[in-house]
């Protein structure tokens, strides 16, 4: 990601150091949000929606006399078949997601404490690794959930920290304020039809 620009923010830097349960709850939400992307609706209640329509119809088909009532049992084997198969295939999309979120996190965990540098084109995250950069620019939402603020980019594991990072509870709300501020800023361009100015390469 983009190295930051020199331009000074409100707020940070903010140090912290990420426990095992606040590793596996980022971890969690991060895959079930890669998992659902695409959109709860075509994921989970489409192909529900569509088993239950099959199930309807060959039923009513089978008991009318329009087809036979063995092509209708077969009808409702192969469609409860397809949708056992769509459960295995979303449960194994999940695990997958994971399992590459809770790697991604948990290089930040290992690092030991992470100090965030915080500008006006987004955050920057040093530890015991590279620095990881998230820009505004390229993240859709900001979220405050289960004790973490998390900025979730277009593409990519999201950038998060505790809100016992900062002094009191009003600074993280003001925190969260000012990173969706600078997001709509950012994303201002795009939604005009013109190209964002980014952060200069180090």
């Amino acid at each position: 990601m983009n190295a930051s620009s020199d331009s000074l923010s409100p707020f940070g830097p903010f140090a912290f150091e990420l426990t095992p349960d606040e590793a596996h709850i980022a971890a969690s939400l991060a895959a079930l949000r890669r998992a659902l992307a695409g959109g709860l609706s075509k994921r989970q209640l489409a192909p529900l929606a569509a088993f239950g329509l099959v199930m309807a119809l060959a039923s009513i088909l089978a008991l009318t006399g329009l087809v036979s009532r063995r092509h209708g049992e077969i009808a409702l084997l192969l469609s409860a078949t397809a949708f056992m198969l769509h459960r295995l295939a979303a449960r194994r999309r999940f695990l997958v997601a994971r399992r590459e979120s809770a790697a991604s996190i948990e290089s930040i965990r290992s690092a030991g404490v992470v100090v965030v540098a915080v500008d006006d084109q987004g955050l920057t995250f040093h530890g015991a690794s590279a620095p990881a950069r998230w820009n505004f620019v390229d993240c859709i939402e900001a979220q405050d959930a289960g004790g973490m603020i998390y900025l979730w980019p277009r593409a990519g594991a999201p950038a998060f920290l505790p809100t016992r990072a900062f002094p009191d509870a009003q600074a993280a709300a003001d925190f969260l304020a000012y990173v969706r501020v600078q997001m709509r800023t950012a994303s201002a361009p795009l939604q005009l039809g013109r190209a964002p100015v980014s952060a200069s390469e180090p």
